[in-house]
């Protein structure tokens, strides 16, 4: 029998069945007596059983543990190569190494030495195992075709290797890790795909132990094996010269297809794999679905305990509550996001009970008390967050990962703070987290049907991928960065498939089409849907009404712009809109500025009055001279080009300016606008405007050179100061009642200096004369309207705020955000560090991992990641790519951003680090891979408990809360609970004299069940929030009297601590009553902390 080379008695990946391979038709099984006889070698020696090692010599294992030494030197010094100018595997020795070949002689004859050691110690081991293997006899697999067999066509075959396995190691516990972790569960199709290969002409089919299935030299034209220096034919795994024949090169892990050596690198090899056709079919085991079922029991716990908890309105809740209720009324409003996540609250709400009249005007407003069905609102986002236990579990199987990796993934998600607090409360992010999940579920299974293209499954996957794209960008524009990542891959799979001479220029054409249309038209189309049920819901007139331009309130029930007559003539009394903000019309009252001329104010008010009026004359001469024409007396009307005069129709102010900065924005170039004169008053040149039409009604002739009324969009020119009537949305002081500033901006772009006249009015108009209304736009155009003015408004949300926070500060949890507060209570939305930490890392691990690899590719080497380097960089590689495009964008954006802006790119984050530890601890054994998981768990679930009292809003101790910063930035309130380490202290009350008559004052109640509706749920056993918010308020009182107490009355506490106990013992006279708080104080501290409630 041939003797094992100590390479591969130490290898730590073993496989003790055959591969089965398809090739041209024919089903061909393998059988590596040398790869078994190392299995059995290492089984043997990790159990101590016939290795004989513990006899060993001194001397022996001092020679062994050499060995090991120079072992794990070398392969630090295989990392280190490229970079200190070593040699590649295809070149010959550096200089480096030519110096060095005296210790190098040194090492090799003490490797032989050992291996010598361990090829006797372990020859009966090796030969019982070996006579075990050959008895096998695989079950016969029928044909198959070559190009349309499909994955199942081996499962029948891995199975049976299996029960060949665990009948004879009787025990999983014996069998190597890779096959007791199949056994177990899923087949792992990962590890079977990557024997499936396409032979090419001239060259050897090689399994993953580089076996030859020929037995021919590609190019010899002989018979000879291919073998390596030694003559051995396991040998061939180093790669062959060019000029031996065809030039490939055999590796020996986990070939995907042959690779192709460097002169034929850039050659396209015909059915070659691409990145998406890695991934299989996935397969869930009924054990499975059982662990899988009971961490979802977990998580619901942990989601649901106490959803009522609080009561009252939290953070953004006033806003999201607010416009489910005017979902209910049907009144339209304005918001920043678009509307799928708040319909679904609305129809939460309307499932629950409420009926949309409580306004959730501001924070911490009692719901119980106003009869809100909160809870039911609540249950919608913590469903949602429960279900991302299950989404997480499953996108990491069909990524190809290990079952137990993959519920450490989900549990990871069921125990994160952040992900919890933010899914408890009426908040848009837990629907955006759950799509983005729902949706990259569905791609990681898309690409599980890779290899069956254009079927029912392969459909379903895609346009379910497509439809929860659109979903997610209907919740929140956060998802136009998950449209991104999915492109980006997208991308990647077509160029792939591009360069996959198998496929044909219409098999690809159809890929495209299909990836175009569910990937980019079915996210639209879900999206105009989403928008369109929004607009059938909200058809009534509301407060939002003022963010939109005429033609869509045009659409809603309520308002009526009517007609008007169309042609503009001088003395017409007009409202004029500002056509760019829609911020209002052009106005003026009877109210002055405060600074500047203190001249009467002109202003943009939102809302339809007669001092938005406004008299159209013309010139002081220009009025002269029509009244000296023939054309006096008749109708004239205004033209591209005329000077014209604005009088306030109210106050009779003409509308003016002149070179006074004005108050709100003082720059040179702006001059104010004020309103001058008085009735009778001729006015100035200051009064003079010209007009210029910038754009007219395609549909209606001469509106580009007469002014019309809606049809026209023009601009006023100062005639002097030669600046532009503009207008930015600014608001002035309150002194001017908050309405919006309008300024005379010199050199002003076009856009927000146009004007509309809305309302036409003149006397002398005859009945007849041509009408002008607002069109009803269509579907597209109002969306389009919509997102524009979102996209405005949500870019000036730039205000500070004592929460916000920036993008660089997020993946390391430096601060949280506060969402509510109240007594020994609060809400604090804090991730759970170590996840956060961890996920952070891996991230970090995959990128320096991609740049030394490709580094040490250039060089020459070709290295595998323990034979798992393509699924890490498809796996962990999309994941980062998706944590990437969901954090860096933030970078560019100017406006208030907060720290729950990071959950989608952690959810990705999570994956990402579940994936990494699976393939880091893929060669462990099961029990230590396992522990090794148990430990991580263990620290996430006692940091979730430490930090659950600020997710949850329950009580905490003030030395608990101080002890729970590990970092001085995390700024939550400890000065809100109660301080333990403080004594109560008794306060002494007056003693009566014969002139004091006052009553001692009598002692509180307390109700324990007061609070139970509030709760809304069963009575507790004593009502925690009562009691603690009284002890909390009376705490303050008992420190500021214990240094008055101890002086005045020391005397007396001595006599009373040496008075002998007695039945009517007690620390404080029987005279006084209780101090208020002292038993709420004491039953607080005898209370369970809320870990122990779990």
């Amino acid at each position: 029998m041939p003797t094992t080379p100590l390479p591969a008695a130490i290898r730590k990946r073993t496989d003790i069945f055959a591969k089965n391979v398809k090739h041209r038709g024919n089903v061909k099984k393998s059988l590596d007596p040398k790869k078994q006889q190392s299995i059995e070698a290492e089984r043997l020696r990790k159990k101590g059983l016939g290795s004989g090692l513990p006899s060993l010599s001194s001397g022996s294992r001092k020679i062994i543990l050499i060995f090991l030494a120079l072992t794990v030197g070398s392969v630090l010094y295989q990392i280190c190569l490229p970079f200190i100018g070593g040699r590649s595997s295809n070149n010959g020795a550096s200089p480096r190494e030519a110096k060095q070949s005296s210790s190098a002689l040194t090492r090799e004859q003490q490797a032989r030495a050992a291996e010598a050691v361990l090829q006797e110690l372990n020859k009966k081991a090796t030969e019982k195992y070996f006579s075990m293997a050959k008895n096998y006899k695989p079950p016969v697999q029928p044909m198959v075709d070559q190009d349309n067999a499909d994955v199942d066509d081996f499962v029948d075959f891995e199975e049976a290797a299996r029960k060949y396995v665990l009948d004879n190691h009787g025990s999983e516990d014996d069998m190597p890790f890779d096959a007791a972790n199949d056994a177990q569960g899923p087949v792992d199709m990962a590890h079977l795909e990557s024997m499936r290969y396409r032979k090419q002409p001239g060259t050897t089919a090689i399994y993953e132990d580089a076996t030859v299935i020929s037995g021919m030299s590609p190019g010899s034209g002989g018979t000879t094996p291919v073998t390596g220096d030694s003559g051995d034919p396991y040998d061939a795994r180093e790669p062959m010269s060019e000029s031996s024949g065809a030039g490939y090169n055999y590796e020996k892990k986990d070939l995907d297809y042959i690779h192709p050596s460097s002169s034929h690198a850039a050659e396209s090899m015909p059915g070659q794999y691409s990145s998406s056709e890695r991934f299989t079919r996935l397969r869930i085991s009924k054990s499975q679905w059982m662990m899988l079922g009971l961490i979802v029991l977990v998580a619901a716990y942990v989601r649901l305990w106490r959803l009522s908890n609080p009561a009252n309105v939290v953070f953004d809740e006033v806003h999201f509550g607010k416009f489910a209720g005017k979902y209910l009324n049907g009144t339209y409003f304005f918001d920043v996001h678009p509307p799928l996540a708040k319909m679904m609250f609305a129809a939460a709400g309307k499932l629950a009970g409420y009926d949309g009249k409580f306004d959730f005007k501001s924070i911490g407003l009692d719901y119980v008390a106003a009869g809100v069905p909160y809870v039911g609102m609540r249950m919608l986002p913590a469903m949602m967050g429960l279900a991302m236990v299950p989404i997480t579990y499953v996108t990491l199987a069909a990524l190809g990962h290990a079952s137990d990796s993959c519920a450490v993934g989900a549990l990871l998600v069921a125990f994160e703070n952040a992900l919890l607090t933010q899914s408890r409360l009426i908040l848009l992010d837990s629907a955006l987290v759950f799509f983005t999940g729902v949706t990259v579920m569905f791609w990681a299974l898309f690409f599980t049907e890779a290899r069956q293209p254009f079927g029912r499954r392969w459909w379903a996957y895609l346009l379910l991928t497509g439809i929860n794209m659109g979903n997610a960008l209907s919740c929140k524009w956060v998802g136009l960065f998950l449209i991104a990542t999915i492109g980006v891959w997208t991308v990647r799979d077509l160029w792939d498939k591009l360069g996959d001479q198998s496929i044909s220029a219409g098999q690809y054409t159809r890929h495209f089409v299909a990836r175009a249309f569910a990937l980019i038209a079915v996210p639209v189309i879900v999206y105009l849907f989403w928008f369109q049920v929004h607009f059938s819901v909200l058809h009534k007139s509301g407060d939002g009404n003022a963010f939109m331009s005429p033609e869509f309130q045009n659409t809603l029930d309520g308002v009526n712009l009517g007609h008007t007559p169309r042609d503009i003539y001088y003395g017409s009394r007009l409202r004029i809109r500002h056509d760019a903000t829609n911020a209002g019309y052009l106005h003026s009252h009877l109210s002055n500025y405060e600074t500047g001329s203190k001249q009467q104010q002109v202003t943009l008010y939102g809302f339809r009055d007669d001092n938005n009026f406004w008299v159209i004359t013309r010139t002081e001469a220009a009025e002269a001279k029509y009244q000296n024409s023939t054309e006096a007396g008749k109708l004239q009307p205004v033209r591209h080009g005329d000077i014209v005069r604005l009088m306030h129709w109210k106050t009779f102010r003409r509308l003016h300016s002149h070179d006074e900065r004005p108050p709100v924005t003082t720059n040179d170039y702006q001059n104010e606008v004020t309103g001058y004169g008085w009735e009778g008053f001729k006015g100035d040149s200051n009064d003079h405007w010209r007009v210029q039409i910038m754009e007219g009604d395609a549909s209606v002739p001469g509106s580009r050179d007469q002014l019309m009324a809606i049809y026209s969009k023009f601009r006023l020119v100062h005639v002097g100061r030669r600046c532009a009537l503009f207008s930015n949305r600014r608001k002035l002081p309150k002194w001017a009642h908050e309405q919006v500033e309008v300024t005379c901006m010199q050199s002003a772009k076009v856009p927000k200096t146009l004007w509309r006249i809305e309302s036409n009015i003149h006397a002398d108009i005859p009945a007849g004369a041509p009408l002008a209304e607002y069109r009803r736009p269509g579907l597209v155009a109002k969306v389009l309207e919509a997102t524009a003015v979102m996209w405005r408004v949500n870019n000036g949300l730039t205000k500070s705020h004592p929460y916000e926070s920036r993008p660089h500060t997020w993946p390391w949890l430096r601060r949280g955000m506060a969402f509510w507060g109240s007594d020994n209570r609060s809400i604090y939305l804090l991730g759970t560090a170590p996840v956060w930490w961890l996920s952070l890392v891996s991230v970090v691990l995959f990128v320096v991992l991609q740049v030394v690899l490709f580094l040490r590719s250039c060089r020459g080497f070709n290295d595998r990641l323990m034979g798992a380097r393509e699924r890490y960089a498809d796996s962990v590689g999309f994941l980062v790519v998706g944590w990437v495009l969901h954090w860096v964008p933030f970078f560019l954006m100017g406006r208030q951003l907060f720290l729950h802006h990071y959950l989608p790119a952690l959810w990705l984050a999570i994956l990402a680090f579940s994936a990494t530890l699976d393939l880091l601890t893929r060669r462990m054994r099961r029990r230590v891979r396992h522990i090794t998981m148990g430990i991580l768990l263990l620290v996430v679930i006692r940091t979730y408990f430490q930090y659950s009292h600020l997710a949850y809003g329950t009580p905490w101790t003030r030395q608990g809360c101080r002890r729970s910063k590990l970092l001085g930035s995390w700024d939550y309130d400890c000065n809100r609970y109660i301080d333990i380490e403080a004594a109560p202290t008794i306060l002494k009350a007056p003693v009566p004299t014969e002139t004091s008559h006052i009553d001692p004052p009598a002692a509180q109640n307390f109700d324990p069940l007061e609070h139970e509706n509030k709760l809304n749920e069963p009575a507790p056993r004593i009502d925690h929030d009562k009691l603690n918010s009284d002890a909390d308020k009376a705490h303050e009182a008992m420190v500021k009297a214990a240094t008055t107490a101890a002086k005045e009355n020391g005397a007396h506490a001595a006599a009373v601590s040496a008075a002998p106990a007695g039945p009517n013992a007690q620390n404080h006279h029987e005279d006084e009553e209780p101090v208020i708080g002292d038993d709420a104080h004491h039953e607080f501290l005898t209370q369970k902390p809320v870990s122990s409630l779990f």
